[in-house]
C-alpha cells in the first residue's frame, strides 16, 4: 500500500483518526481542512468517551417534551424563526425516527460502533503523549427528580441488552458520589466503564502530530468541490485550484453535506448548533463527567477548567451564534455547583453534523467508486472518532469492516435530502 494515496477531507476528530489509521496502513495520506487542526465540533465537544452510549436521543414519547422545550427561551431545543420551514423535512425525518422499533435498531448500532472506543484510542495512542489525555473515570447522569436519571424502560432495557454496567442511585448515594453537586437531584444513574477525554482539541492535535510524524502531511485549503469522469473522482478543488487524487474520504462534520451533494449523494445532513463555556479556576469541579439529565447538558472536569456543554439550535450552518445560549450554561452552573467561581470563564459554539435517524454515515459514495464518507456523529463524535476512523480506513482499503456497516449505509435516505 505504500504507494497509494488517501486524500481526507476534515481536520476533526473523525479525520484525523482516520488519517492515522490509514497511515499505519501503509497509505500516503494528506489531510486538508480550511482551518487549524481540531477547531471545529471537535474542539467544543464535552469529551465524554462512551462505550456505553446505547441510548439514542429519539426515543418515544421524545416529541411531547419538544413543543415544551420550543416554547421555553431557557430550553434545550430552539430553532431560529426564519430557519423553522428549511428545519421542518429534517425534524419530520427525526419523528419518524423515534419509535421503539427504530430506537431499537439505532441503539444496536451505537453499540457496535461506541463499544470498542477505548481500546481503538489506545491502540492509536499507546506510547504516545496522547495516551495521558484519556482515562476511564465513570460518567454519572442525575435528575431533580426521584427515579428519573436512570431513563425510560425502554433505555434501561438498552442499556441491558447490549451488557452496560450501569447502577441507580438514591439522592444521598448521589451525594456521597459527588460531593460537590447541589443538594437538588433527587436520582442519579452511573455507568462505572465510561471514560473522558481531558482535552479535545488537546486529543485531536496529538493524533494530528503522530500522524505527522509517521508520515502524514497536512495542509490547510478551503475545498468547494471536484472534478469526475464516470465512477472516478479524478481531482480536488482546493482554493479554486484542482489536484489530483487516487481516493477521498469525506470527513468534513457539517460541510460534508454540500461536498457529499457536489458528489451526487444529497444527504439530510444538518449542522445541529451547539455552545459550550469553559470556567478557569472554577473552585469546584466534579471528580467525574456529570450530565444533567433534565436541563440536556454535560458538565466536564478538564485540563482548562470546568466544560459545560449541550443546548441545540437549529438556523444553518452560517448562523451568526445567539450568545444567549451559552449565558444560561453560566446559570446552570451557579445552581448545580454552589460556590462555583464565573470569574474566568471562556464561550464557544459550533456545528454538529447530525442527521435524522441519529446515526453517522459511513459508507463508500453510492455513485462513485474511490469516494469514501464519514461523518455525521452529532453529540457522540469523541466516542465514535476512533472506531469511525478505522472501519473508514478498512472501507478505503477494501476489506471487510471490523463491525457491520449495513446501518450507516448513505442509501438508507433514499438518496435525497
Amino acid at each position: 500500500m505504500s504507494n497509494a494515496t488517501v486524500t481526507v477531507v476534515g481536520a476533526g476528530i473523525v479525520g484525523v483518526c482516520t488519517t492515522l489509521w490509514l497511515t499505519r496502513a501503509g497509505f500516503k495520506v494528506t489531510l486538508i481542512d480550511a482551518g487549524p487542526v481540531g477547531e471545529g465540533a471537535s474542539f467544543g465537544n464535552a469529551g465524554n468517551i462512551s462505550p456505553g452510549a446505547v441510548v439514542p436521543y429519539l426515543i418515544p414519547g421524545i416529541w411531547r417534551d419538544a413543543p415544551g422545550w420550543l416554547m421555553n427561551p431557557e430550553g434545550p431545543l430552539a430553532v431560529r424563526p426564519g430557519y423553522f420551514l428549511k428545519a421542518l423535512p429534517y425534524l419530520t425525518r427525526a419523528v419518524k425516527s423515534a419509535t421503539q422499533e427504530a430506537a431499537l435498531k439505532t441503539s444496536r448500532a451505537m453499540h457496535a460502533l461506541h463499544s470498542g472506543t477505548l481500546e481503538a484510542y489506545e491502540t492509536l495512542t499507546r506510547g504516545t503523549h496522547a495516551a495521558a489525555l484519556i482515562e476511564v473515570s465513570g460518567q454519572l447522569y442525575v435528575s431533580e427528580k426521584p427515579a428519573t436519571a436512570q431513563g425510560s424502560a425502554l433505555s434501561q432495557r438498552m442499556r441491558e441488552q447490549a451488557g452496560v454496567k450501569a447502577v441507580a442511585l438514591d439522592w444521598m448515594e448521589v451525594r456521597e458520589l459527588e460531593p460537590t453537586l447541589a443538594p437538588i437531584f433527587k436520582s442519579g444513574l452511573l455507568l462505572p466503564n465510561n471514560g473522558r477525554c481531558k482535552n479535545p482539541h488537546h486529543l485531536v492535535k496529538a493524533l494530528a502530530d503522530i500522524a505527522e510524524r509517521d508520515g502524514a502531511t497536512i495542509a490547510r485549503g478551503k475545498v468547494s468541490g471536484f472534478e469526475a469522469r464516470d465512477r472516478h473522482v479524478q481531482s480536488i478543488i482546493v482554493d479554486g485550484r484542482p489536484q489530483p487524487l487516487e481516493r477521498v474520504v469525506i470527513a468534513a462534520g457539517a460541510a460534508s453535506r454540500e461536498l457529499c451533494a457536489k458528489l451526487g449523494s444529497p444527504l439530510p445532513l444538518e449542522a445541529e448548533r451547539g455552545y459550550h463555556i469553559t470556567i478557569e479556576d472554577p473552585g469546584v469541579a466534579p471528580r467525574m463527567p456529570v450530565t444533567h439529565v433534565d436541563a440536556k447538558f454535560a458538565c466536564s472536569p478538564m485540563n482548562v477548567g470546568l466544560r459545560l456543554a449541550g443546548t441545540i439550535e437549529y438556523g444553518g450552518i452560517d448562523a451568526a451564534p445567539n450568545w444567549q445560549r451559552a449565558e444560561l450554561l453560566k446559570a446552570q452552573a451557579a445552581r448545580m455547583f454552589p460556590g462555583v467561581k464565573l470569574d474566568k470563564v471562556t464561550r464557544w459554539f459550533g456545528n454538529r453534523p447530525s442527521l435524522p435517524d441519529g446515526l453517522p454515515v459511513l459508507d463508500q459514495a453510492p455513485k462513485f467508486d474511490n469516494a469514501f464518507f464519514a461523518f455525521g456523529n452529532s453529540h457522540f463524535g469523541m466516542s465514535a472518532g476512533s472506531v469511525m476512523g478505522k472501519l473508514a480506513a478498512e472501507l478505503v482499503a477494501g476489506v471487510k469492516p471490523s463491525i457491520d456497516i449495513a446501518p450507516f449505509r448513505a442509501a438508507r435516505f433514499g438518496g435525497s435530502s
